[in-house]
């Protein structure tokens, strides 16, 4: 006898299972979507994080050019006087610090040489909201010139003071006195960018210190 080849029976058609075209593009569209926004997400991410650090080496390197300028006009100076300016907007109203009393100020005068004139002076201006850091120096040996405006946003009001080798502040002239300058101070943390409902900015602040003596000790 021949038997006939046996076929598998087909299932049911309700056990089918799979996904129309409609739902298939739908599906494709959601995923699209989230995988646009986790990117976009992660790119304001980075934008954010990148200024934060722009903003914290601009303002740490504009500090440190500051404390750099005043570090070589000390080191190659003659003569160093800390003190503060009677007036603050005007260098020329410069005073040292009284004898016996503490040597700290708001306000450096230099002199490159033996001679009294010229000289110059960094000082702090408080005149105004905002406290600026300045440099103004005499060309002709007698009148200051337009002063320079060396750093912005100060917020101490002691920015230099004249230390012994252990950080003692002294209340002389000593010949072998080292200057000590501090610099306190505050930035935009997003200079950009607005928080709040009023729209203030988050500000970030910074600090800064050095000490510099002159090379020739005379």
């Amino acid at each position: 006898m021949k038997l006939l080849p046996r076929f598998p029976n087909p299932a049911p058609a309700g056990r089918i299972h799979g996904f129309t075209l409609v739902e298939a593009v739908m599906a494709t569209a959601i995923y699209t979507v989230l995988f646009i926004g986790v990117m976009v997400a992660i790119q304001i991410m980075g934008l954010r994080i990148y200024t934060l650090g722009a903003t914290k080496l601009s303002a740490m390197a504009n500090a440190i050019k500051v404390l750099d300028q005043v570090r070589d006009d000390i080191r190659a100076s003659k003569y160093v006087y800390v003190g503060n300016c009677t007036t603050v907007s005007d260098p020329s109203t410069f005073t040292t610090t009284a004898p016996s009393n503490s040597v700290t100020g708001a306000a450096l005068k230099i002199c490159p040489t033996t001679n009294s004139v010229p000289y110059y002076v960094f000082y702090l201006d408080s005149s105004g909201q905002t406290n600026f850091l300045k440099m103004a120096t005499t060309p002709d040996g007698i009148n200051f010139g337009t002063p320079v405006t060396m750093a912005s946003y100060i917020t101490n009001l002691i920015v230099f003071a004249a230390q012994d080798c252990y950080g003692n502040v002294l209340t002389n002239d000593s010949n072998n006195r080292i200057i000590y300058m501090e610099m306190d101070f505050y930035q935009w943390e997003y200079p950009v960018g607005f928080i709040g409902s009023v729209g203030m900015n988050a500000y970030d602040y910074y600090k800064v210190t050095t000490k510099i003596s002159r090379r020739l000790i005379d």
